[in-house]
């Protein structure tokens, strides 16, 4: 197998780098739509400005441009001010189905006024049944305004909203790349470690540099000193000592 060059390396890692922040962004992007999303059946709505409300009816199925179906999700957000509405708007109010609470999400038919031009109650029905959906709401039950959907959207964070498909799709894929980036990091670790040792430890060829030059310095100082180490004053020794012992004899 041929082996990557340095630059092909450092392409790969880049690439590599870029997906793992892409799979983070998409990663904790679908997990705050999906934690800020009421769970399926729940009537309430999140705390924030924006609503992003799954649709679970098709009550709202029809031909006009702001209709939705089952399966869409629904962009809305807090009203600023729950008694002036208008006829045609689309909210999302705490209602009542088979007898348990729950979020219902119709468009306005009528606005009942007061005296003062405020509402004191809308009347609503659903797109696909106009007629015989007509509910009553109290102002004090609006929950969030209509402003756009993303068709198919809702279906796919309702999935998500089980534990065990959140568990597969995204905390699975966050732990295996947590587990990547370590294992990666303990590699460059240990890589760096050895570049130092390799640095700070003299090679063979090194040392004997070292031993060289210390030799050479050596022999320069003793020269400087006039006293040039060599054979010759071991000869001259061995001379003196030969004659000391003629004369004894």
């Amino acid at each position: 197998m041929k082996k990557l060059t340095q630059k092909q390396k450092k392409i790969a890692e880049i690439v590599v780098t870029c997906i793992e922040i892409v799979v983070v962004l998409i990663a904790v992007t679908i997990s705050a739509i999906v934690i800020a999303n009421p769970s399926i059946g729940s009537a309430e709505v999140a705390s924030g400005k924006i609503k992003l409300l799954p649709v679970l009816t098709d009550s709202m199925a029809g031909d006009k441009k702001d209709s939705f179906s089952s399966g869409d999700l629904i962009v809305a957000t807090t009203p600023e001010d729950i008694f002036a509405l208008e006829e045609g708007q689309i909210i999302t109010f705490r209602g009542k189905v088979d007898g348990i609470d729950a979020l219902i999400t119709h468009r306005i038919k009528e606005v009942v006024k007061g005296e003062d031009g405020k509402a004191l109650s809308y009347i609503t029905h659903g797109d696909a049944n106009p007629e015989g959906s007509n509910e009553t709401v109290n102002p004090y039950n609006v929950l969030a305004v209509y402003k756009y959907k993303l068709k198919g959207v809702g279906a796919a964070i309702n999935w998500l909203q089980q534990p065990t498909n959140f568990l597969l799709v995204i905390v699975l894929p966050l732990i295996v790349l947590f587990i990547y980036n370590i294992i990666i990091f303990v590699k460059m670790l240990m890589q760096w470690k050895l570049e130092k040792s390799q640095k700070t430890s003299p090679s063979a060829i090194d040392e004997e540099e070292i031993k060289r030059k210390a030799i050479e310095e050596y022999l320069a100082s003793q020269r400087e000193q006039g006293s040039e180490p060599s054979t010759t004053g071991a000869e001259n020794a061995s001379i003196e000592q030969g004659g000391d012992d003629t004369d004894n004899g």
